[in-house]
């Protein structure tokens, strides 16, 4: 009996202590699953916060970055404004118009032709000169039914002499540098210049050491031709005139 109580009371101490090893077992493992969870959750919040600095960063870089776009492109336009402007060349072409005129334009040297005589000589124009003048030669002093007339030679194209006589209009006296004064016999001739004939006072003066036979002056030209120095001999004088 007594080894019996004795079995028993063994087996029960056996029983409560196997329980008690198990159920600090089961508090032992419990205990680091807990501690694992902790710890996997502050990692997900470190990590969460490290995700959330990070992005703020992101963010402040990206907002630096535009900032600095920003100023720069302020400042570039400042300096475009601020640049001075650039010179515009502005070309003016010449163009030359040409001008619709009722007046002859002639040029600086044209054929001259004296009706009465039938004869073309070359002429100069003057717009210098007041009145026109004429190559004469053997110029002579006459009276005829009691007036005064010039008797004098013209040469023609081949150098014949045709002798002429016409009254005085007027005498001019030419004042010359360092030369005396000179008087000149001056009459009515007509002379044509392209189809522009007119009845005009002549000097009548020796122009053989000159290449144009006649000088054509302002008396011819005023108010009725445009002199043109840039050209010569653009016309032909018309013939028929009488």
């Amino acid at each position: 009996m007594k080894k019996f109580l004795f079995n028993v009371i063994c087996y029960s101490s056996l029983i409560f202590f196997i329980q008690g090893c198990t159920s600090t077992t089961n508090n032992e493992i419990k205990t680091p699953q807990k501690d694992t969870i902790t710890t996997v959750e502050k990692k997900e919040i470190k990590s969460q916060k490290s995700q959330n600095n990070l992005k703020k960063e992101e963010k402040k870089q990206i907002e630096i970055k535009e900032k600095k776009e920003e100023i720069e492109k302020n400042s570039k336009k400042s300096k475009e404004e601020n640049k001075p402007k650039e010179k515009v060349k502005i070309v003016i072409k010449k163009v030359e118009v040409p001008v619709k005129s009722s007046k002859l334009i002639i040029g600086q040297k044209e054929l001259v032709y004296i009706p009465s005589e039938k004869i073309t000589l070359k002429g100069r124009i003057d717009t210098g000169a007041t009145t026109t003048s004429i190559n004469a030669l053997n110029i002579k002093e006459i009276e005829r039914d009691g007036k005064k007339w010039v008797k004098f030679d013209l040469k023609d194209e081949k150098g014949k002499l045709i002798t002429k006589a016409l009254p005085i209009s007027r005498i001019v006296k030419i004042k010359r540098h360092g030369a005396a004064v000179q008087e000149r016999y001056v009459v009515k001739m007509r002379l044509t210049i392209g189809e522009l004939t007119q009845l005009i006072d002549v000097s009548l003066t020796d122009r053989s050491k000159f290449t144009f036979p006649v000088l054509i002056g302002r008396n011819f030209l005023n108010g009725l031709i445009l002199v043109d120095v840039s050209k010569e001999y653009t016309i032909n004088p018309k013939k028929n005139q009488k």
